[in-house]
């Protein structure tokens, strides 16, 4: 019997630059190292189950008592990635998700090397499509 197809990442592709990204620098300047933890404890979660998380207050909840930053400072933090782009404002409001350009080059550039193809949700999917590598499939909305 064959195993069952993982949806998310093992691991990701982390920028040696990352420090070095103005996003990055103003983040942490405004809201320290737990700026920067959220952020990264935000990928890992959408990494593990693929391009994108449900972003509603259980998620808030979640950020703040496993990195035990306060609920009101998570929300902040999570605003502020929203609106420096770090994360997609627009679909975060419309259909409660987080997700980014940014993420999902990375999510299909670590899949490119599986030997199918990898079905995405068309309304969650903010690549264009000249950006879209020939094995991502869109699911109809």
């Amino acid at each position: 019997m064959a195993r069952p197809r993982k949806k998310g990442l093992d691991y990701f592709p982390f920028d040696v630059d990352f420090f070095s990204d103005k996003k990055i620098k103003r983040l942490r300047a405004r809201y320290g190292n737990d700026g920067i933890l959220v952020y990264i404890y935000l990928l890992c979660e959408i990494y593990r189950s693929g391009y994108y998380i449900d972003y509603d207050e259980d998620l808030v909840l979640d950020v703040s008592d496993e990195l035990n930053i306060s609920e009101n400072e998570t929300k902040q933090i999570m605003n502020y990635l929203l609106s420096r782009s770090l994360f997609d404002d627009t679909l975060a409001k419309s259909v409660k998700v987080l997700t980014a350009a940014s993420v999902q080059r990375r999510y299909q550039e670590a899949k490119k090397y599986c030997k199918t193809d990898i079905e995405v949700e068309a309304k969650f999917w903010v690549l264009k499509t000249e950006e879209t590598l020939s094995f991502i499939k869109m699911r109809p909305a």
